[in-house]
């Protein structure tokens, strides 16, 4: 028991409520309006890891082309959790299993380094892990986020293990719902059975699928999220009728037939705003020439872990003193003096051979500089200056769920059926090639006809 103000005592988890009560905050936000965090999220939202986010853009270069992309992982952060809070209310999920969702939803993104997915498969490369393996650590207190002194300015640093654990909130479990389905915290079984229940399975996927899943909290907030702030209206969805229509059903989540068009309507867009936004030509120009700039700088920024702890500002003051070349490239992104195109290919373009010399640059980054370089000199270019761009292999990295689709969809008649059972749009859009080419070829401006000619000898022919 705990004393209150007035003197009288109030039993442990009434205490826990009301003083989370007083601890709330309230967050304006472009996208959802005002809502409020507390408790263990409030006390999330003080930590180095959240605030981190603040200095990381959600579309890295993407503000080149859109000049309204500034927006950051922070505030897409608060809208996920926010978002993951609907739909377990929708879903009457029960308080503990609501505050695991929002509070997983609220970390998903902490393990993102600078500008996002722009550099991670240079992260991947050099360190072997990607930004949910570092969330992650993150989570169960295995990784810090701070780099070398930084510790010096924060006081009273509490770990983000130490605050979960004070709300009675198992960091793995958290951890364990970062990648969805296939985590330890989506097992449920006798011992965590609640009376009531009438979809009882010996494996619950419902609360890993809220997090990262077909149709997920992370998802729904970055297709209104960047729509709003690029402009680009495909991703504008019906999430409210969406999230009305979930169910807990079968140990995963299932949207009635009512809710299908809304359902369409969020992987449409989803495939439309990559197409349009995420993988749009100039975009993808933008963010070689970063990635290129730093695979060049590896002696002034060789450890991968240190690369992952820096922000984007720190990036870019560190390319800038890296050498001519990393400082030539930030000053074109400056100023946009960008590459420019000079040959694309689409899929069906392209024989087998060429697929497979392609698929062996995009994946042996040593490779391919070597390739580049020897077009560059053929070209009568320094190297660097000519770039082989294969964005379909970074989907892998950037979005592993554009190819799900096994939705369950629950009829009118009660019986539960596939997405695919009800539309043709599901295979079209598993199968749909979301970049515009599935391949270009990138120089400076004036050497694009000279470039072309090489790539035709030693790529297209």
């Amino acid at each position: 028991m705990f004393p209150t103000s007035d003197g009288s005592v109030i039993q442990g988890q009434a205490y826990s409520r009301r003083a989370a009560g007083k601890r709330m905050k309230t967050i304006n936000d472009a996208i959802h309006g005002q809502f409020r965090i507390d408790g263990v999220r409030n006390d999330l939202l003080k930590t180095p890891e959240m605030n981190k986010l603040s200095h990381i853009k959600q579309l890295g270069l993407a503000h080149l082309v859109f000049p309204g992309a500034h927006h950051t992982r922070f505030e897409h952060s608060l809208g996920v959790s926010h978002i993951a809070g609907m739909m377990a209310e929708s879903m009457e999920l029960d308080e503990s299993e609501t505050d695991l969702v929002q509070v997983a939803a609220m970390l998903h993104d902490v393990g993102h380094g600078p500008y996002s997915h722009t550099l991670e498969h240079i992260l991947h490369e050099r360190g072997g892990m990607d930004h949910m393996s570092i969330t992650e650590g993150i989570i169960t207190g295995d990784y810090d986020v701070l780099r070398e002194g930084e510790g010096n300015s924060i006081n009273n640093r509490k770990a983000i293990p130490d605050i979960l654990e004070g709300y009675g909130i198992d960091p793995k479990e958290v951890a364990s719902l970062i990648r969805g389905p296939d985590a330890r915290g989506s097992e449920r079984n006798l011992m965590t059975w609640s009376e009531g229940r009438s979809d009882f399975v010996e494996q619950d996927n419902t609360l890993a699928h809220i997090v990262h899943g077909p149709v997920d909290c992370d998802q729904i907030d970055y297709l209104l999220r960047d729509s709003h702030f690029t402009g680009v209206n495909h991703g504008v969805i019906d999430y409210r009728r969406l999230i009305m229509c979930l169910e807990r059903h079968g140990g995963d989540i299932a949207v009635e037939e009512g809710g299908l068009p809304a359902l369409e309507g969020m992987l449409m867009a989803r495939g439309l705003m990559y197409s349009a936004v995420y993988f749009h030509r100039v975009t993808r120009v933008t963010e070689i020439m970063l990635s290129r700039a730093v695979e060049r700088s590896e002696e002034l920024l060789p450890d991968s872990v240190d690369l992952q702890r820096r922000v984007d500002a720190e990036i870019w003051q560190a390319l800038y003193g890296a050498g001519d070349y990393a400082r030539d490239m930030i000053r074109r992104l400056k100023y946009r003096q960008l590459l420019k195109v000079c040959a694309s290919r689409r899929r069906q373009e392209l024989s087998e051979d060429q697929i497979s010399l392609l698929a062996g640059l995009a994946t042996d980054s040593e490779k391919r500089r070597s390739f580049e370089d020897e077009m560059a000199q053929r070209s009568g270019l320094e190297p660097g200056y000519v770039a082989v761009d294969v964005p379909n292999i970074k989907l892998l990295l950037a979005e592993p769920r554009m190819s799900q689709v096994d939705i369950r969809i629950i009829g009118d008649d009660g019986k539960t059926r596939w997405f695919k059972e009800h539309t043709p749009i599901a295979d079209a859009l598993r199968t749909r090639q979301v970049s515009q080419a599935a391949v270009y070829i990138m120089t400076l401006p004036g050497y694009e006809k000279k470039v072309s000619e090489i790539a035709e000898r030693m790529i297209f022919t």
